[in-house]
């Protein structure tokens, strides 16, 4: 038994094995726009682009760690709205492979930011502002799940999730907030800037790249 499980064992780490070495880190590969999974954040997110800025923070990763050679992102979209195809979020294989038909690749990046999430952690009062005026400080929490797909066979070779962690201090009052030039987003019954919301994609989106580099290093 001991050994059956043993062997059972070595074939599925030698098909993931193979299933990473079928890609080279030199490939060429073209990356979508990333959607927002459904339910996954608020409706505010989309409005602000959290959602479409992670793609480029996922180009910039894989560019600074010298995995993938990557098509510009701007040339991808012009080329691909003509054909009325959908490039963002999850990709259907046969859009995928008219993809990359259109771009002379073999290899997309796709996925979702799957969540966006805050934990607060308290509201300090500002000293010399009265009464009801503080900090609120708080996490904002985002996780982004990429996805790399062979557009010839429709397969999945790889599969990532990335996390990534920003504090954000809301300077907060009574009235709302007293900086008025700070754009912010509710999230639930708090309220972050957008800058924490941001960096915590970026983070997010700098682990998935790392993960990705990884395997071919």
């Amino acid at each position: 038994m001991l050994k059956k499980i043993f062997l059972s064992t070595a074939m599925m780490l030698a098909l993931t094995a193979n299933c990473f070495a079928a890609v080279s880190k030199d490939a060429t590969v073209a990356v979508m726009d990333f959607g927002t999974r459904p339910g996954a954040t608020p409706a505010e997110i989309n409005i602000n682009n959290a959602e479409y800025t992670s793609s480029t923070y996922i180009v910039n990763g894989l560019v600074n760690k010298h995995c993938f050679n990557v098509i510009d992102k701007d040339m991808v979209m012009q080329q691909l709205k003509a054909e009325h195809l959908k490039t963002i979020g999850l990709i259907d294989p046969d859009s995928a492979k008219r993809i990359g038909q259109i771009l002379h690749t073999r290899y997309i990046v796709y996925g979702n930011v799957a969540n966006v999430s805050i934990s607060d952690t308290g509201t300090k009062i500002l000293p010399g502002f009265g009464t009801g005026v503080g900090v609120n400080v708080c996490t904002v929490k985002a996780h982004i799940i990429a996805r790399v797909m062979d557009v010839e066979t429709g397969d999945i070779i790889m599969a990532v999730k990335g996390e990534g962690k920003s504090k954000s201090s809301y300077v907060k009052a009574q009235a709302g907030n007293i900086f008025t030039g700070v754009k912010t987003l509710k999230i639930g019954n708090m309220t972050v800037t957008m800058d924490s919301v941001h960096n915590a994609i970026a983070k997010a989106a700098d682990d998935v790249t790392g993960k990705m580099a990884a395997n071919y290093i």
